[in-house]
């Protein structure tokens, strides 16, 4: 699913009423009736609702949704918040239809919350920017302090569409119901904490409006997706069939980056994974991946890659001159997919322009520290403009750029980002990424599309901490070595999927 900031959304309204001549009264009717719909699926009849109305779009589809609810024969108080001459356009059109229904509203009382077990957030739009104004300022506090349930329609009053800073005084949702697309600010932080639970109702615009006037090419990876692409085995595959895998991890003071990295890519459906490793951690490694090969660091780099799909390199190796020249010898000559992750992301710095020169798939996968390094910047600055700066690394380098952190981007070199909604506080712990490395390995060896094996190596990662955290495991003692030995549970998931 397509995600759209505020400002592409108003585009995509203005196309749909101005190209296509869907009325704009009729667009606020739907969005009305599908944020209604799927309010009344989560809170039932013996709810009351109170209803908070502004300017602007956000105030025509509180008019809707009030007049609904009343014709439902729900419980409903409605409070109007600006002068009633402020409304213009579609949403003065629904205020007067709402009142020829014989429905009446009030101006705001904080008395109205003592009866209310339910509050509408219709006050501020995707158009707002900047610090919140009176009297809106003053009301969202108050809902904010008043602990009932507060829904939101489209975005929480406040929150900005985009990935702009969050304005002090925002209103915290429980639910947000958001009409046609996702918008950017759920997906960034802060923004995302101040949505709650959030689910997409479409409004009837068709999707014509939205590929002629928006030109980011951002969206969800959903499970649909990952069912879409899924590659299950055929009864005649052999080892040799499901991708031969390479992974220079590991070192004798991290010797446990290597096994998670391995064990991942086992786990995740590689057919065939050799570990290059220093000799005298081999046996420390062994013990806990007794399916891959070894391969002693000390031996030719080139013999090692020989017939490889993929190559990961980075996890907990270090980096001496003889570890530069490897990632240089792999960047430059290795014809598979390389990924590079961790140390090695300090080191491909300084061969930036060969990384360039590269036409073979090279990904990354920062976090945002090793991003910051990457563009000389701060993480600070990274976290501001996740999107910018994964998108513009991306198409600038001709790279795959998994940018990790909560909703993980994945940027391609063709201008898409990918965003993904698994995943929890339980993989903020040394290794997680050690595995999403090796998960990424083993489905870009055997995928024939690139983004794709990414995006759902990245899904399942999330959903495998998901699935650990709804059996009862704790964010706080969720280990990567948990992770690994959840992927067999979380590929089960995928074949019901499928």
């Amino acid at each position: 699913m397509r995600v759209v900031t505020g400002e592409e959304m108003g585009k995509v309204d203005r196309y749909a009423i101005e190209e296509l001549g869907i009325p704009g009264a009729m667009l606020m009717e739907n969005a009305g009736r599908a944020f209604t719909e799927r309010l009344l699926v989560h809170y039932g009849a013996d709810k009351r609702f109170l209803v908070l109305i502004g300017t602007g779009n956000n105030g025509g589809d509180g008019f809707v949704i009030a007049r609904t609810l009343k014709s439902l024969g729900r419980s409903v108080d409605v409070c109007l918040i600006p002068p009633e001459e402020k409304l213009k356009g579609d949403a003065k059109w629904h205020k007067e239809l709402y009142e020829r229904a014989g429905y009446t509203w009030a101006a705001f009382d904080p008395g109205f919350f003592q009866q209310a077990d339910v509050v509408v957030d219709a006050l501020l739009g995707t158009g707002i920017s900047g610090a919140i104004r009176e009297p809106y300022r003053e009301i969202i506090q108050a809902v904010n302090e008043a602990g009932l349930t507060v829904v939101a329609v489209d975005l929480p009053s406040g929150v900005p569409g985009d990935d702009s800073p969050v304005p002090e005084g925002a209103l915290v949702a429980d639910r947000t119901i958001t009409l046609q697309q996702p918008k950017l600010s759920y997906y960034v932080y802060p923004g995302r904490g101040f949505y709650g639970e959030v689910e997409t109702a479409p409004i009837g615009i068709p999707p014509i409006a939205l590929d002629k006037t928006v030109s980011t090419q951002r969206a969800v990876w959903m499970p649909a997706d990952v069912s879409t692409h899924w590659q299950p085995r055929s009864a005649d595959s052999h080892k040799g069939s499901h991708g031969k895998v390479g992974i220079i991890a590991g070192s004798e003071t991290m010797p446990g980056a290597a096994a998670l990295t391995a064990g991942a890519a086992v786990n995740a459906g590689a057919g065939l994974t050799t570990v290059n490793i220093p000799p005298s951690v081999i046996p420390s490694v062994a013990v806990h991946v007794a399916e891959a090969t070894y391969f002693p660091r000390d031996d030719k780099i080139e013999t090692f890659y020989e017939n490889k799909d993929g190559i990961a390199i980075g996890p907990g190796i270090g980096f001496d001159a003889k570890g530069r020249e490897t990632l240089a010898t792999l960047v430059d000559q290795f014809e598979g997919p390389l990924i590079v992750d961790a140390d090695g992301l300090h080191v491909l710095a300084e061969m930036l322009e060969n990384v360039r020169a590269r036409e073979r798939p090279l990904i990354i996968t920062p976090h945002p520290g090793e991003m910051a390094a990457l563009i000389d910047t701060t993480p600070g600055e990274v976290n501001r403009r996740r999107f910018e700066v994964a998108e513009t690394f991306a198409r600038e380098y001709g790279v795959y750029v998994v940018l990790k952190g909560p909703c993980t981007l994945v940027a391609t070199p063709g201008g898409e980002t990918w965003i993904n909604d698994t995943g929890n506080a339980g993989l903020a712990k040394g290794g997680s990424g050690d595995v999403l490395t090796g998960m990424i390995l083993a489905f870009v060896a055997r995928y024939r599309e690139v983004q794709p094996a990414i995006s759902t190596a990245v899904c399942l990662h999330g959903y495998s901490a998901d699935y650990l955290l709804e059996r009862g495991v704790p964010a706080e003692a969720m280990t990567a070595s948990q992770i690994v030995k959840a992927l067999p549970d979380t590929l089960m998931a995928v074949d019901r999927w499928h």
